[in-house]
């Protein structure tokens, strides 16, 4: 970045010093961490989460429950390690903490992980799941159709967040004429859970609302724990109206995508999906049945005059050959009364 002239800066802030650009100020800070003690050889314990892993580094989040901090584990190290990490494992960590500069980010790099058992978090949604798995919570026949096209939809989610502008463009680029009642509601922290169950409370309160979407934007697992909670469990589970969850860019492995009647990945997705296109719908569903409708038809029309063909054969088959009948019955009668004659001459009657 080239340095603005003196002017500028003046004019700026004219009480300013040294002015640095962003590279300098992370190298600065770099400094800073890497030459305090503290920093270096330190002990954490903490809990996995959000872990996924490349060819050359492992990638997660350690958090209490309530702070996070970001660590990066390079594999080749982690494969030399008698450790098997995944989300939920509670661990003590030991390494350094490390400044990345370009990025402008803090994490920590362990070179020795020893692993503590399960942790509770994990361990406390785990237990909840199956509670809620006995009760039948997650049974498909539990689940509600949404219907096709629907007149209204409601949304539960945050009235700043992307996720519902994600939502409103997917639903009114297949239908725009649906109308559309946001909710607003906290998606993170300790009153989302709340915040969530009594939106949808609300919505569902509405007659006019045909389906509900909850959702919110993508976050790491202890964003996403208050989707992980009996109180917005038990809301969607007890909602008349059909649901649809639209929570973050995850799969169906949160709780409330299992109690939902539908489940989808992104907040776009649920709004593709509550919305079906007509002229979709027509070219997808109506036009093959009706193509089936008039192939089918066409052969009943076939074999109704193959039938009557047959009928006609069996018919013209049950005529004996020659004479007609009654020619038949005719010279019998001829021959009985020349019999009466004959006999009534020898008789002398005639």
């Amino acid at each position: 970045m080239a340095d603005a002239p003196d002017t500028e800066r003046q004019a700026v802030d004219p009480d300013a010093g040294e002015v640095l650009s962003v590279s300098q100020l992370n190298d600065r800070i770099a400094s800073v961490v890497q030459d305090t003690p503290a920093l270096n050889g330190v002990r954490c314990i903490g809990e996995v989460t959000d872990l996924h892993q490349n060819s050359t580094a492992l990638y997660f989040t350690l958090t209490d429950g309530d702070a996070e901090l970001p660590c990066m584990l390079w594999t080749n190290r982690y494969q030399k390690m008698d450790a098997d990490l995944e989300d939920g494992t509670e661990v003590i960590l030991e390494g350094d903490i490390d400044y990345w500069t370009e990025g402008g980010k803090i994490d920590l790099k362990p070179w020795e992980v020893i692993v503590v058992g399960d942790g509770d978090q994990a361990a406390a949604v785990e237990r909840l799941r199956s509670e809620l798995e006995e009760r039948g919570w997650f049974d498909d026949e539990q689940k509600q159709r949404p219907p096709a096209f629907p007149e209204r939809v409601g949304v539960v989610t945050s009235l700043r967040g992307d996720a519902r502008y994600d939502i409103q463009n997917a639903i009114h680029e297949q239908d725009p004429t649906v109308d559309i009642l946001v909710k607003d509601a906290t998606v993170q922290g300790s009153e989302a859970p709340t915040s969530i169950a009594n939106g949808i409370h609300h919505l569902d309160r509405s007659e006019e609302v045909d389906s509900i979407i909850v959702g919110r934007g993508g976050g790491s697992d202890s964003n996403l724990q208050a989707f992980n909670t009996e109180r917005v469990a038990e809301a969607i589970f007890t909602a008349n109206t059909p649901i649809v969850t639209a929570i973050g860019h995850t799969d169906d492995r949160l709780i409330a995508d299992q109690v939902a009647d539908v489940a989808t990945i992104t907040p776009t997705a649920a709004g593709e999906y509550i919305v079906n296109s007509r002229e979709e719908f027509l070219a997808g569903e109506v036009k093959p049945l009706a193509q089936q409708l008039d192939a089918a038809y066409d052969t009943f029309q076939q074999e109704h005059e193959h039938e009557q063909e047959l009928a006609e054969a069996v018919d013209e088959a049950a005529v004996p050959e020659g004479l007609p009948p009654v020619y038949y019955k005719a010279a019998i009668a001829v021959l009985l009364l020349l019999l009466l004659a004959i006999t009534g001459l020898w008789l002398g009657v005639i």
